[in-house]
């Protein structure tokens, strides 16, 4: 039974090593070999499962990595899982490195026509992910295959533009190497290569499970089959794609239905239970749309379903096309803020921070959350409002639910700009559009690519709310085509953002609905927030170690670009770990530092 989880970082939601991915499945093996009866049903990450696979397969990949061969030759008595974990972390390329670490020194006159996050999905996706890319001899598109690509029924992309992106896949591929790491594609491929010789020394599951699979690659979901040979129906795939905001993931079931096909079942040459037999329609896996709706109401789901419309007109190739969820619940319409002044909302609702203490709202609960686009829109927030409420990001949220949702500067901060105006050329041909003298610009799959993970991004956060969801811009321009088009089909009300709207919003939460939030915040990686909520609840215990856990994750994350910083957070942490009694995790924190003897 295997859940591909998310990893629960804040840096990318498929890297490969979640900070506290070996304590969480610290009981089961780094193998498939003699696992415990009492393990089963298996319950992991999609990064412990990788793990197990590479542990069932002969010599590791990670061997070839001169920090790996050092500890291998270590005669210190330590868990050699644990600083696995902590070596590959520090070699992974996920898409937050690529975009900080390798985007800056490719050729500037490829990268200012390019958006990062797109060419990092072609990598990853398709170059070296894709369906076509595994049944190549090196598991890699050449130049001329991706470059035939362009001629594809969905594709988006120009030959010109493939070029260019296919340039940058050989120089990333360069340094890379030099630079003696790896991507998540790297592994994946290792992993086909050995399986594909029969070098699978694993026990075989029976039934598994796959959740939020959208947020694997083709190359990735084909993974699973080495594992169980059940294909009749011993698989269930469950997501949702039009929740892959994923760095590096371009997933759609239907490519997902057809890979399953033709190599689970056709490769197996059997009915998956060791009979011989004839494949035809019948072992085409159906696909079915749970689109009863037990989560959340009418007027969230109509708000939500507007944006798939979009992504359906727009990008038809990118989501799989399935029918409007419902649901029975009531609740209250979307509401689209207005303030009256010109004040910044957030301190209309908080109040100004050297204020906090006369005030006598009490800010946002548990079950409520601001939502904003990127960190330095978060840290921007925090400066105002404090501890009074959490502040996540989209990608932060994903696999979150609240009772209500702020959504606050989501377009003002998109780096779309003006081009959000593509949405009145789509309102003009539903005869939505009022005014025949509204000007837009034609659109373009090319040049407005990135409107798709706009799309995708803000349908996330719609989605993260049970109850109430409020929508507040502090400048109108770049939000107006979304708020015309939400307001025309009647999906928004507005509302004066006046103290009476400003108490209605405001719930008060218990000390154990606090620490219930951070136990959930801990666990997806949300340190930060996690701390906060300790402090509300008054769990001095589980708040220090919520706040070593982020001294942690920080210092993994700088090691390689400032060693420095991230040894004095690293034994920060060790510190922190050691006076609440955890002394493996102190532990874990020196094994970073690859200060084995103290560990």
């Amino acid at each position: 039974f295997i859940s591909s989880g998310r990893a629960s970082t804040k840096y990318n939601s498929i890297e490969l090593h979640d900070v506290d991915d070996a304590v969480q499945c610290r009981d089961i093996p780094d193998s498939f070999r003699d696992i415990p009866p009492e393990s089963f049903p298996l319950v992991i990450t999609f990064q412990k499962f990788l793990t197990m696979l590479d542990g069932s397969t002969g010599n590791s990949y990670f061997d070839r990595f001169s920090d790996i061969r050092e500890l291998s030759q270590s005669k210190v008595a330590t868990s050699r899982s644990f600083a696995f974990h902590a070596l590959r972390r520090t070699k992974e390329v996920n898409y937050e490195r690529f975009n900080s670490f390798y985007w800056p020194h490719f050729n500037c006159q490829m990268t200012k026509k390019l958006d990062s996050s797109m060419v990092f999905i072609e990598i990853i996706s398709h170059i070296k992910g894709g369906l076509i890319a595994g049944r190549l001899p090196d598991d890699k598109l050449s130049r001329e295959d991706y470059i035939l690509l362009s001629e594809g029924r969905v594709s988006s992309i120009s030959r010109e533009r493939r070029e260019m992106i296919y340039d940058i896949f050989l120089e990333y591929e360069k340094k890379k190497i030099l630079n003696d790491e790896f991507d998540l594609a790297d592994f994946v491929i290792d992993l086909h290569h050995r399986l594909k010789t029969g070098c699978y020394k694993g026990d075989e599951m029976d039934f598994v499970y796959i959740d939020e699979v959208q947020d694997l690659t083709m190359r990735q979901f084909g993974l699973f089959k080495y594992i169980c040979r059940n294909f009749v129906e011993g698989f269930v795939f469950s997501g949702d794609t039009a929740q892959t905001i994923a760095g590096g993931v371009d997933f759609r079931f239907q490519d997902a239905r057809s890979l399953f096909y033709n190599e689970f079942t056709l490769d197996s040459g059997s009915d998956g239970m060791g009979n011989a037999k004839n494949m035809d329609q019948s072992r085409i896996s159906d696909i079915y749309h749970l689109n009863q709706n037990f989560r959340t109401h009418a007027g969230v789901l109509n708000l939500s379903q507007s944006v798939i419309e979009l992504l359906y007109i727009f990008f038809p190739q990118c989501i799989d096309n399935l029918s409007p969820e419902t649901s029975l619940i009531y609740g209250e319409t979307p509401i689209w803020l207005q303030s009256s002044n010109d004040d910044n909302s957030i301190i209309t609702i908080f109040g100004k921070r050297d204020e906090n203490a006369g005030r006598s709202t009490s800010g946002f609960g548990a079950e409520q959350v601001i939502l904003v686009r990127d960190d330095s829109a978060r840290k921007e927030i925090a400066e105002h409002i404090g501890k009074q409420a959490l502040v996540l990001t989209i990608t932060e949220c994903k696999g979150l639910e609240f009772q209500d949702v702020l959504l606050y500067n989501f377009f003002e901060k998109s780096p779309l700009k003006s081009q959000w105006r593509v949405v009145y050329g789509y309102m003009k041909e539903q005869s939505l559009l009022d005014s025949s003298d509204a000007k837009f610009p034609e659109f373009s799959k090319e040049k407005h690519q990135l409107l798709c993970s706009e799309l995708k991004q803000l349908y996330v956060a719609i989605t993260r709310t049970r109850q109430r969801l409020w929508i507040c811009e502090n400048i109108d321009d770049v939000s107006k085509p979304m708020f015309d088009y939400w307001k025309k089909l009647c999906l928004v009300q507005v509302r004066e953002l006046d103290e009476s709207l400003v108490q209605a919003m405001q719930v008060t939460s218990s000390k154990e609905e606090w620490s219930l939030r951070g136990i959930q915040l801990l666990d997806e990686g949300n340190f930060e927030m996690a701390t906060m909520c300790f402090e509300r609840a008054g769990d001095s215990f589980l708040e220090k170690l919520a706040k070593a856990s982020g001294l942690r994750a920080a210092g993994v994350h700088m090691l390689g670009s400032n060693n420095e910083l991230a040894r004095v957070a690293l034994v920060e942490a060790a510190e922190i770990y050691e006076s609440i009694g955890k002394a493996d995790f102190a532990a874990k924190c020196f094994m970073e530092l690859k200060d084995f003897e103290r560990a």
